[in-house]
């Protein structure tokens, strides 16, 4: 596996753990991976997958994807948090 397709992986992987920890209403925890996917993401290079083989290529595109779908089951779970967040800090 080429060095993109397994920081890809890595990056799904951490994904994956933020949901874990959104759905389990665990902020922290939810937080260090985010810093961490953040801390990979930044390492990256801007053309990480052009030198990809065409197999290769949709591998990546399905690990994005599912990075992609992780991001959109996370957000909901965030903006309730901060509903009621929003909700404690009125009652002070």
């Amino acid at each position: 596996m080429s060095s993109s397709l397994s920081a890809l992986e890595h990056l799904l992987a951490l994904a994956e753990a933020m949901l874990s920890a959104a759905e389990d209403g665990d902020w922290e925890l939810l937080a260090r991976h985010e810093a961490a996917r953040r801390a990979l993401t930044d390492s990256l290079p801007s053309n990480l997958t052009s030198q990809l083989a065409p197999a290769e290529a949709v591998r990546a595109r399905t690990l994005i994807g599912n990075c992609q779908r992780c991001d959109a089951r996370i957000r909901p779970l965030v903006e309730a948090r901060l509903n009621e967040l929003r909700v404690v800090l009125r009652e002070v």
